[in-house]
C-alpha cells in the first residue's frame, strides 16, 4: 500500500528522534513550567515538535522527490513558522506578533498554490449550483481557516498526548481519503504526518517525558490545513471542506466554543484560561488519560463519518 512506507519511515524516525531532541532541550534548559491551568506539576522538556518537524519531512521529501513547487513552499512556510514557534518556546511571543507571522505564512502558502477555491452547495437541490467558487474570496479564506486550524491545534496541546494522537488519526483520515481519490502525493504526506505524531506519541502520552510545543503543534496544525485543502478532493462536485471539517472536528468546535465563551465573558480570545473541552472534562473527574482517550474516540467517530459522507 503507498501510504505504508512513508507512515513506517516517519514513525521509526520520530521514535528515534524524541528522545535525542528531549535530551537536547533538557541540556538547553527549555522547560514547560507548570501554572494554574497545567495539567503538570514539574518541570517537562518542551520543544520535542522538532522530531515531528523533521519525521514527517524526511519521509514526505523521500517518497515525493522531487518535489512539486507548491511542495516546496509548503516547506519553506513551515520553517518559517518552526522558528517563530521555537522563539516563543524559549522566550514567549506576544500573541499579536504571533498572530500577524501566521497570517504572513498563510498569505505565502495561498500564493504558492494551497488554495481554497470553492466549496459544494449543500443547498444544490433547492437553489443554486451545486459548486460555488468563491473567487476573490479564495486568498481569505484560505487564510483564515490555515492560521484557525494552526491555532485549533495548538489550542489542543494542553494535555499530555492529545494533539499528538488526534492529529495522528485525523492525518491517516486524510491519507485513506487522499488514496481514494487518486492523489499519491497528499496520501504520502498525509501518511507521514501520522507516522511523526504516532512516534512522539509515544514520549508525549500521560505521563508525558516530553512536550511538543508551539514548535510541534502549529506545525502539525499547518501542514493538516493545508493537507486539508489539498487532499479531501473527489471530483469537480467535491465535498470540498465537508470532509476535512468532521475529520479537524474537535478541534474546531473546542477553539470555536472556547473563542466564544471568552467573547462573551469579555475576555481577550488569546487570554488563556480553562475553558477548553479537556478541561471542563478534566473538572468533571475524568483524569489525564481518561479525558485523552474519550477524545480520541470521539475524533475516531468523526473520521468515520467522514469516510462514510466521502464514499456517499
Amino acid at each position: 500500500m503507498i501510504v505504508l512506507a512513508p507512515l513506517l519511515i516517519s514513525l521509526v524516525l520520530s521514535l528515534v528522534l524524541t528522545p535525542l531532541v528531549r535530551g537536547w532541550v533538557i541540556r538547553a534548559g527549555i522547560l514547560d513550567r507548570p501554572v494554574a491551568r497545567s495539567s503538570h506539576s514539574k518541570p517537562i522538556p518542551t520543544c520535542g515538535g522538532f522530531a515531528i518537524f523533521i519525521s514527517f519531512w524526511v519521509a514526505a521529501l523521500a517518497m515525493n522527490w522531487p518535489p512539486r513547487e507548491v511542495t516546496l513552499g509548503i516547506l519553506g512556510g513551515s520553517l518559517i513558522l518552526l522558528v517563530i514557534c521555537f522563539i516563543d518556546d524559549w522566550r514567549g511571543l506576544d500573541p499579536l506578533p504571533r498572530l500577524g507571522a501566521q497570517i504572513g505564512i498563510a498569505g505565502l502558502t495561498y500564493w504558492w498554490g494551497v488554495r481554497v477555491i470553492g466549496f459544494t452547495n449543500p443547498l444544490s437541490s433547492f437553489i443554486g449550483p451545486e459548486y460555488l467558487f468563491l473567487g476573490y474570496w479564495s486568498a481569505p479564506v484560505t487564510i483564515i481557516w490555515i492560521v484557525f486550524i494552526i491555532n485549533a491545534v495548538n489550542w489542543l496541546d494542553g494535555i499530555d498526548g492529545l494533539a499528538a494522537g488526534i492529529s495522528g488519526i485525523g492525518a491517516l483520515t486524510l491519507a485513506a481519503v487522499a488514496v481514494f481519490s487518486g492523489k499519491v502525493e497528499i496520501a504520502i504526506a498525509a501518511a507521514a504526518l501520522a507516522g511523526s505524531a504516532f512516534g512522539f506519541l509515544r514520549s508525549n502520552f500521560s505521563p508525558a517525558r516530553v512536550f511538543m510545543g508551539d514548535v510541534g503543534a502549529m506545525f502539525l496544525g499547518y501542514i493538516l490545513a493545508c493537507l486539508a485543502v489539498m487532499g479531501a478532493v473527489k471530483g469537480p462536485t467535491a465535498l470540498v471542506l465537508v470532509v476535512p471539517v468532521l475529520v479537524l472536528g474537535l478541534p474546531i468546535y473546542d477553539s470555536a466554543a472556547t473563542i466564544l465563551k471568552r467573547l462573551l465573558a469579555g475576555r481577550p480570545i488569546y487570554k488563556p484560561d480553562r475553558a477548553h473541552l479537556h478541561h471542563q472534562l478534566m473538572d468533571k473527574g475524568l483524569s489525564v488519560r481518561e479525558t485523552v482517550l474519550l477524545m480520541y474516540g470521539i475524533t475516531g467517530l468523526l473520521c468515520m463519518l467522514a469516510l462514510g459522507v466521502w464514499v456517499r
